[in-house]
């Protein structure tokens, strides 16, 4: 079920246009150098509108890069798209097919695709004009060309030089699309499964890494509490309670394997899931951790310190027993007075 607002989808779109763009800008400069030397070219051969057609191409292509520069994204997408289009129109009936002039319109499927979202119409009008170019191209490619004289070994190389370039340049765009939806699956990812004050993992991931915990080797987990958390934000305020968070945060990191999984459990609470690990060794990490809470740096006005509960996963036993276990050890460490390591029995 889509929870958007039309607010949050026109962010979301404006967000995903500005990154899809910053990867295919590459290829936008590149066809503004390609058509700075096909200009040169067409000019020594004398083929006049070919080379007056290149002035205004590159005209295009330099509001084109301006408007990349002002965000205004579906100016640059259409001014691409039509330059393309026309360029491919003119030169096709100047040289004739065999000059493959035309394989440069897939080039902007993947721009076509993703830039006109809120344009259907002009997507639409757009995607049409490449099908009547390229099919009307060769439904008539007997008579076009002609009009001035090519050699054929030129209109080989045309062809050859053409056909390599545009594939080329589509192989190009496709892996920069390709990445551009990595990147966004990434982002995705670490929003959905990062905590945004702490950059830990959220209690989420956990629990998804938790239904397949392996019962060859051992697991064992820390809960940690920080001590007296509500008392620092009723007193020096939620920024600073924010920072020892963040803080407390980094030491985990700091004493932590990177193949152990550190969590933000919620509120003050956090929890480290640690794979191939017995108690003993879950428990030497904590303390290492309970050491460094209390040297943390920029905290001299107040005492950090947390209680901790460690337990290792019995044989047959869920995750949520594991939890129960540790939350029990820890709660055990507070009514004892905080700041120590207590093991789950």
């Amino acid at each position: 079920m889509d929870t958007l607002s039309a607010s949050d989808r026109e962010h979301v779109l404006e967000n995903a246009t500005a990154q899809f763009w910053k990867h295919i800008t590459p290829v936008v400069k590149i066809a503004f150098g390609i058509h700075v030397v096909l200009f040169v070219l067409f000019l020594i051969l004398g083929l006049r509108p070919l080379w007056l057609g290149n002035i205004a191409s590159i005209a295009a292509y330099m509001v084109c890069l301006r408007a990349l520069g002002q965000k205004r994204f579906q100016r640059a997408g259409m001014l691409m798209c039509l330059e393309i289009i026309l360029h491919a129109m003119l030169a096709t009936w100047v040289l004739g097919w065999e000059s493959n002039f035309y394989f440069y319109l897939f080039c902007i499927v993947p721009i076509l695709s993703f830039s006109f979202q809120t344009a259907p119409l002009r997507r639409m009008l757009l995607s049409l004009a490449i099908l009547l170019v390229a099919l009307g191209g060769f439904a008539l490619r007997h008579r076009l060309g002609g009009s001035y004289a090519i050699s054929p070994l030129l209109m080989e190389a045309f062809g050859f030089i053409n056909l390599f370039t545009a594939t080329a340049l589509l192989l190009h765009a496709t892996v920069l699309s390709v990445r551009y939806s990595l990147t966004m699956q990434f982002h995705q990812f670490h929003s959905a499964n990062r905590d945004s004050l702490t950059n830990l993992y959220t209690r989420r991931r956990i629990l998804q890494q938790a239904r397949q915990l392996p019962q060859s080797v051992p697991v064992s987990i820390v809960l940690l509490d920080v001590d007296h958390f509500k008392q620092v934000n009723d007193r020096y305020g939620h920024d600073q309670g924010d920072y020892v968070l963040q803080r407390v945060a980094l030491a985990i990191g700091d004493c932590v394997r990177e193949t152990d999984m550190a969590a933000r459990w919620g509120g003050e609470e956090f929890l480290i899931l640690m794979l191939d690990t017995p108690l003993t060794d879950a428990q030497r990490v904590a303390e290492q951790i309970r050491e460094r809470l209390r040297v943390l740096p920029d905290t001299d006005t107040l005492a950090v310190t947390a209680t901790f509960g460690v337990a290792q996963l019995h044989r047959g036993e869920t995750f949520r027993e594991l939890f129960s276990r540790a939350d029990q050890a820890l709660y055990l460490g507070k009514r004892q007075g905080r700041d120590q390591v207590v093991l789950a029995g």
